[in-house]
């Protein structure tokens, strides 16, 4: 594989735009002329499922940098589902796009080199990956129980050329309750986290200047966005959020730096379900909507850092 992952994220972004578009397909939010019908098997399910998927892949190919892939969407359908995921996965790597596993997977000792060996090898036993089975360029880790759970990810990241982005500060409304918890000294607990994690970042940068070992930051924090670049200057920041969790573009601003590099703005369902949205409902093909969400979401990231 070749060079490291910050390397190859800066390089896409370079040649499309400083976003990500998630994919979490959510049955029932399906566009109606693709939504299998109530009484469907979950093999038809899925399969509606995957299509769906296939379909924004091919939207978002050469248009944004990466896809993020929610694997819980997946895991529901069970031993199929995460075939299904591998699949896409290979699928949005054929078509140039930069993929990140969302699997938050944290946990300790050999538990964690477990987690690390299934989702960022490719075949994590000898033989045992299909063609159709690659892991993710990057995944997502949650530190919750220490930066130590974090290390076989790490190691096996570095081995495989692969990322990580690691939870500091994330957009889920409740998160104030334990992320901003101020400590003895001053700092929240996610200042401290950013503080922690800073040093592992520095070992694994690219010639690029930014490190493989990326962060996790809500887009909906913008008061906390300044700070947290300062604290992780080497990190590229992945900030979902943007559109349905009421982020704006305007709000990652201070997430880029050295004119406009070190962050991914991601969105999901904003951009998959754009035939939702009242400003698309004069569009009858949600493919046209989606299209036109992506393309208003590259203009609005874009029109940031000029």
């Amino acid at each position: 594989m070749a060079g490291e992952f910050a390397d190859r994220l800066v390089a896409a972004i370079a040649k499309t735009a400083p976003v990500c578009v998630g994919i979490d397909p959510v049955l029932d939010y399906l566009p109606p002329s693709i939504r299998p019908p109530a009484d469907a098997s979950a093999a038809q399910c899925l399969d509606k499922t995957f299509e769906f998927c296939a379909s924004v892949l091919k939207l978002v190919a050469g248009r944004v940098a990466a896809v993020k892939f929610q694997s819980a969407y997946f895991e529901i359908f069970r031993a199929p589902g995460v075939k299904a995921y591998y699949s896409l996965v290979d699928e949005a790597k054929s078509l140039g796009l930069v993929t990140i596993g969302d699997v938050k997977r944290g946990d300790i000792g050999s538990t964690s080199a477990a987690y690390a060996m299934a989702h960022l090898t490719d075949g994590p036993l000898s033989g045992s990956a299909e063609e159709d089975e690659a892991s993710p360029d990057a995944i997502t880790v949650n530190p919750f129980c220490g930066l130590d759970t974090i290390d076989p990810f790490v190691q096996t990241a570095a081995a495989e050329k692969k990322g990580l982005f690691v939870l500091v500060r994330t957009s889920n409304p409740g998160s104030a309750a334990l992320q901003d918890v101020v400590l003895a000294d001053g700092r929240t607990y996610s200042q401290n986290l950013a503080g922690l994690l800073a040093p592992v970042a520095e070992k694994h940068v690219g010639e690029e200047g930014w490190s493989s070992i990326g962060a996790v930051v809500g887009a909906t924090q913008p008061q906390t966005m300044a700070d947290m670049r300062k604290r992780l200057p080497k990190s590229i920041f992945l900030l979902p959020g943007y559109g349905v969790q009421g982020a704006t573009a305007e709000m990652t601003r201070e997430a880029f730096t050295n004119g406009g590099q070190g962050a991914l703005v991601s969105a999901s369902r904003s951009v998959l379900y754009a035939y939702k949205d009242a400003a698309y409902a004069h569009i009858s093909d949600w493919k046209v909507a989606t299209d036109q969400a992506v393309k208003t979401m590259i203009e609005e990231v874009t029109r940031v850092l000029q």
